[in-house]
């Protein structure tokens, strides 16, 4: 029987130590995890190297991530058993402010998320509340460790109302433009990515993009102009959080149409205050998943081939700053970078 676990913890920018001590003892609400996977994100290397807005040190990082059942509370009588595959929802709302209360706690005032503001899965054993876990059963870990990220692609589709038939732009083609991409193909929706790297114009069109544009040598306004009839794509999905893309979101989008924006920046975005009573766009933020787990892992079940390829390289739970380094070092190689762990 397992006595001991190992943790990685950031204890300042750049700094990272794997440690061993105890097995975590879950409170009454919580389930023991041992994990399997973690996926690494961006806000992940921001955390690492600092320029994270939320972030908290020290900090067991990892918000992306799949286990196995180890222990659940005394006399829990939900769906969950001993050995079971889970993924975990890593978000959880205060349920008091304002949008806990309509139902959107991924946008809550005092948000907390496991791997960034409490510890998370770059360990080999983590206590989870028990409602935060999402059965995967069916799904190797491999796999089912996409579902946060395909969570979040599934709610930007679902904030932009994207539909059968829509004409769709998505900007960014990392893995939540991915995701969106693949979730707004199951749709129905015909779509369009633009990224500056050919290896994630692949994968978009394994996706089922109907169109891709390198934005190094093409010009996208033109490629949408001519994708869209010169009418302008129904929904813009802005997944690259750079301002100037936030811009001409606006100025492609069609008049009635939808911006969603999903990349995460600091930066001042300009905006012609005209274009958005002109065109009467709906200009919408898309943050985290809210209720869209369930959905994503059947997705991802679905989907199995597409999402086979998104992950590129794999490392040991004592390799987490190598794998950061290389991942921040060669994104035209990059596309999801996953951690394995203990439970293999």
């Amino acid at each position: 029987m397992e006595t001991t676990s190992r943790r990685v913890v950031t204890l300042a920018p750049e700094r990272m130590e794997l440690s061993e001590g105890g097995i975590p003892a879950p409170r009454p609400d919580q389930a023991l995890v041992r994990v399997e996977r973690v996926g690494l994100c961006g806000s992940d290397y921001h955390i690492y190297d600092g320029t994270h807005p939320y972030a908290v040190f020290p900090q067991v990082q990892g918000h992306e991530f799949v286990g196995v059942v180890a222990e659940l509370p005394d006399g829990y009588s939900g769906p969950h058993r001993a050995g079971d595959r889970v993924v975990v929802n890593p978000l959880r709302g205060c349920g008091r402010c304002f949008p806990c209360t309509r139902g959107r706690p991924n946008c809550c005032v005092d948000v907390t998320v496991l791997g960034v503001q409490l510890p998370g899965g770059l360990a080999d054993h983590v206590a989870v509340p028990v409602d935060q876990l999402v059965a995967a059963a069916g799904l190797p870990a491999d796999l089912a460790v996409l579902s946060e990220p395909v969570a979040i692609g599934l709610h930007a589709v679902n904030r932009g109302g994207i539909a059968d038939g829509d004409r769709v732009v998505v900007t960014g083609a990392g893995p939540i433009g991915l995701a969106a991409t693949l979730a707004a193909v199951d749709r129905g929706a015909r779509v369009l990515v633009a990224d500056r790297i050919a290896s994630r114009l692949e994968a978009a069109a394994r996706a089922g993009a109907e169109r891709v544009v390198d934005t190094a040598s093409e010009d996208l306004a033109e490629a949408v102009d001519a994708f869209t009839g010169g009418w302008g794509p129904a929904v813009v999905v802005e997944a690259t959080g750079v301002p100037a893309l936030v811009r001409l979101a606006v100025d492609l989008v069609a008049h009635s149409g939808t911006v969603v924006v999903v990349g995460i920046s600091t930066a001042d975005v300009g905006l012609r205050v005209s274009d958005l009573s002109r065109k009467e766009i709906n200009l919408l933020g898309s943050r985290n998943s809210a209720g869209e787990f369930p959905a994503a892992v059947d997705l991802v079940m679905r989907r199995a081939d597409v999402l086979a390829g998104w992950v590129t390289h794999t490392f040991g739970l004592d390799e987490v700053p190598k794998a950061i380094e290389f991942a921040r070092a060669n994104p035209d190689l990059v596309e999801k970078v996953v951690i394995s762990c203990a439970a293999d």
